[in-house]
C-alpha cells in the first residue's frame, strides 16, 4: 500500500511539474506573440493576415509590365482583391478564362458583356466572378462560348459611379472548356 500511494504521489509530482513546464512555455509564446502584436500595432504598418496571404499569392512586387494571371486557384478572391483595390491594378493587364456572357440594361438598352465563372452565392451556385469587358476586336463569341481574355484594367464612369472594366486586346474563344464552377 504504501509503494502504491509513494507512485502515485510521484506520478502527481511529475505529471504536475510537467504541466507547469507547459503552461509556462505556452504562456512565454503567448507573451511573445503579443509583444510582436504590440509592437506591429504601434509601427501601424504592419499588414493583417489577409494582405500577407493576398500579398504572397498575387506576389504585389511584380515588375511593371508583367502580366496578372487570374486561374482557378482563388479565382474569386483575385478578382474580389481587383474590385476592393482598383487603384493597385489600374492599368495593369490581366488574363483569365472564363464563360463568355452578355446583359441589356432594359431602361437604356445598352448591351454589357462579361466574361465570368459560377461560383457559391446565397442560394448555391448561383454566384458570378469575373469582369465586365470593353472589346472592340473581330472575334464574336456566342453566349456561354469558354474564352481566354487579356486586357488593361481601367475605371468606367456610368451615371456618376466608377465601375471596373477590363479593355481587352485579346480574346480567343477556347475548345475545351475549363474549371466553370469555382469556389475560393
Amino acid at each position: 500500500m504504501k509503494k502504491l500511494c509513494a507512485i502515485f504521489i510521484i506520478m502527481l509530482l511529475i505529471t504536475g511539474c510537467s504541466s507547469e513546464g507547459i503552461k509556462d512555455t505556452a504562456e512565454s509564446k503567448d507573451n511573445d506573440v503579443n509583444n510582436d502584436n504590440v509592437e506591429q500595432i504601434d509601427e501601424g504598418n504592419s499588414p493583417t493576415t489577409v494582405e500577407q496571404v493576398l500579398d504572397n499569392t498575387f506576389n504585389f512586387d511584380r515588375p511593371e509590365g508583367k502580366e496578372i494571371i487570374i486561374r482557378d486557384k482563388l479565382f474569386i478572391a483575385q478578382c474580389n482583391d481587383i474590385y476592393l483595390n482598383p487603384d493597385e491594378y489600374k492599368d495593369n493587364t490581366i488574363r483569365w478564362q472564363g464563360i463568355y456572357t452578355e446583359s441589356t440594361n432594359p431602361q437604356t438598352n445598352e448591351l454589357y458583356r462579361f466574361v465570368i465563372r459560377y461560383g457559391p452565392g446565397c442560394c448555391g451556385n448561383d454566384g458570378v466572378a469575373g469582369f465586365e469587358i470593353a472589346y472592340d476586336g473581330e472575334t464574336r463569341p456566342n453566349l456561354n462560348d469558354w474564352v481566354e481574355a487579356a486586357g488593361t484594367i481601367e475605371m468606367i464612369e456610368e451615371n456618376g459611379e466608377q465601375f471596373v472594366s477590363v479593355r481587352l486586346s485579346e480574346l480567343t474563344i477556347l475548345d475545351e472548356r475549363g474549371q466553370e464552377f469555382v469556389s475560393n
